[in-house]
């Protein structure tokens, strides 16, 4: 998102492997990252500790490591992601 002056990547607990499948699958732009040891997931409180994974949440983190935005969704509803770029050009115009 140049424009945006933002970076996209998804993490999840998947493997390194999963994550090279379903990127290519999905002919995605951005890169994923794997949190095998479950410590972002953890530090961000987004770890399912019952089902062993991480809930599905996006966030929007600004250039001082604060989170400015963070939208929870189900794995059957998509993401609102108007929302996040609506969030990213007001931290733009700050």
């Amino acid at each position: 998102m140049g424009e945006l002056d933002a970076e996209i990547f998804g993490i999840s607990v998947d493997s390194f492997a999963s994550h090279k499948r379903f990127r290519e699958e999905l002919r995605l732009p951005f890169d994923l990252l794997s949190d095998w040891g479950r410590e972002v997931s953890k530090r961000y409180g987004v770890f399912n500790f019952t089902e062993k994974v991480a809930n599905r949440v996006s966030f929007v983190i600004d250039k001082k490591g604060i989170v400015r935005f963070k939208q929870s969704s189900s794995i059957s509803e998509p993401r609102d992601i108007e929302s996040v770029i609506k969030k990213l050009k007001e931290i733009q115009s700050e």
